[in-house]
């Protein structure tokens, strides 16, 4: 079952990621700028936020195994339409079907292991679904430039939908239905009065806006700024990728182990404070690599903690809604990085100062986790 939900994660996250590697070449066959390479990233999540919500609220009333399964059959047929795109606009479209394939496999696979694991499991749990989110990056900074030499750019975009194709048989060997429980809207009015909530919001809202400010422009970095080829500069830009799935299932460990969340989030928080000022204080490669791998490790201590919070301190309004709403706010932010750091960049032609404006909002991040209360739960015996 945590394989498949995992697998979920893999194929949203590959397709979240697709053409970033390829930003070079995209731009050169769609006649456009950095900005419109923005777009193009940011139409896939845009789409997924606006979706979020919604797909809260089916979750929590409809059966998840049946919305992975029309996630997985979106995701195939979104792959196809960007793979065969003759022009941006086309491409953009594309991008915003598999936005919407991407809420349909990611809130009930949260939701669904939510339903099924107990408290003290759910973030160990939710850390190798982080995992399979992590790998999924990694192929996508990977494998598909790797292969755009034999199969083209076309072919490339392909090896996706096959992907999918093969999850859709997972999801219906592997999974059962999930207990749905009727929640619907009316609960939302009690978290969107709560100061918690929306303290849980910015907290999202500004670690997703500089994170994406990486993952999203780390490859054209080292390619334009140290002369990495496609492949080369996809690999390294992956180690973000490989940070958070090596520290995913830590992070998820050790939070079950305290019976907590808020300490491993802020154990993140200031990692990734640490991560962002040596990249704006140093040009050098080898504390780029290092700062990209501990960037990930700090993921690894904020996302998925974050989403388990989120299921549990808000689950008076179904823990498919609270989900819904918390990553709602995250892939907004996310969102806009595309354009706007990709206009920053267009704007100065530095990215001293897109390293510097992530690194502002890591920093004001911090004091909104600080008002966000959590009752601490009874540690588990050691010998579980």
């Amino acid at each position: 079952m945590v394989c498949v939900l995992a697998g979920n994660l893999v194929l949203h996250n590959m397709q979240r990621f697709a053409p970033v590697s390829l930003f070079e070449e995209l731009r050169t066959a769609w006649d456009t700028g950095y900005t419109g390479m923005g777009n193009v990233f940011s139409a896939y999540l845009m789409a997924y936020a606006l979706c979020l919500v919604p797909m809260g609220v089916l979750a929590d009333r409809v059966d998840n195994r049946r919305l992975m399964t029309i996630g997985a059959f979106l995701s195939l047929a979104g792959s196809v339409l960007f793979a065969i795109s003759p022009n941006l606009n086309m491409a953009i479209l594309a991008r915003w079907g598999l936005g919407i394939s991407g809420a349909f496999l990611y809130v009930p696979s949260v939701r669904y292991l939510v339903a099924n694991f107990a408290s003290e499991k759910r973030a160990s749990a939710m850390g190798w679904l982080e995992l399979g989110a992590g790998l999924g990056h990694v192929l996508a900074l990977t494998i598909l430039p790797g292969t755009v030499g034999s199969l083209g750019l076309t072919g490339t975009f392909l090896i996706p939908s096959a992907i999918a194709a093969v999850l859709l048989i997972g999801i219906t060997l592997v999974l059962k239905s999930a207990r749905t429980t009727g929640y619907g809207l009316g609960q939302a009015g009690t978290i969107f009065r709560s100061a918690t909530f929306w303290s849980f919001i910015v907290f999202n809202f500004l670690g997703l806006l500089a994170t994406y400010a990486l993952s999203g422009w780390m490859p054209t970095y080292l390619r334009r700024d140290f002369r990495f080829s496609a492949v080369e500069a996809g690999t390294l830009a992956a180690l973000t990728s490989v940070g958070l799935m090596v520290f995913s299932p830590i992070a998820g460990r050790v939070s079950d182990r305290l019976g907590a969340r808020k300490p491993v989030l802020f154990t993140g928080s200031l990692l990734s404070v640490v991560c962002l000022t040596a990249m704006v204080l140093s040009h050098d490669i080898r504390v780029v690599v290092v700062a990209s791998l501990f960037m990930g490790a700090s993921s690894a201590f904020t996302i998925p903690v974050g989403m388990i919070f989120a299921g549990e301190v808000f689950a008076n309004a179904g823990a498919g809604l609270a989900v819904g709403l918390v990553a709602t706010s995250s892939q907004i932010a996310s969102s806009v990085s595309g354009p706007l750091f990709g206009y920053v960049l267009d704007l100065t032609g530095a990215f001293l100062m897109v390293w510097g404006m992530a690194l502002a909002c890591l920093v004001a991040r911090i004091p909104f986790l600080t008002v966000v209360g959590e009752r601490k739960k009874q540690r588990p015996p050691m010998n579980e």
